[in-house]
């Protein structure tokens, strides 16, 4: 069962910790690749320049490219009501949330690769 994380921070340490980093880069470098969204993630950043670079890329989508924020959603299979839930008047919270979920979502993926495929 997957542990339930804090934030971000906390999320990717674990992730670090279990030797899972790159596998979680690469996952969300596919999901962005499969979303038309010409960015990538190196696996030389730390969490916490990672966590940074991602906010910054979420806040432009949002500010710039709803249309391509909202596919990115869903094609990492972010819940709408998960989304919704976290709402915010200040663009910075909002987006820090929304970092968080994505992130929660990537590593999903990644931890049932690791323990469920053959």
């Amino acid at each position: 069962m997957l542990p339930s994380y804090i934030n971000s921070i906390d999320l990717l340490t674990n992730v670090v910790n279990q030797k899972l980093y790159k596998q979680l880069i690469i996952q969300l470098n596919k999901d962005f690749s499969l979303t038309g969204i010409d960015l990538t993630f190196s696996e030389n950043n730390t969490p916490l320049e990672l966590k940074k670079e991602l906010q910054k890329s979420i806040k432009e989508l949002v500010l710039h490219d709803f249309s391509s924020y909202t596919n990115l959603l869903y094609r990492i299979d972010v819940s709408e009501k998960d989304s919704q839930i976290t709402e915010s008047n200040d663009i910075d919270r909002y987006i820090e949330n929304i970092t968080f979920l994505i992130l929660k979502r990537i590593w999903k993926k990644v931890w049932f690769k690791k323990n469920f495929s053959s």
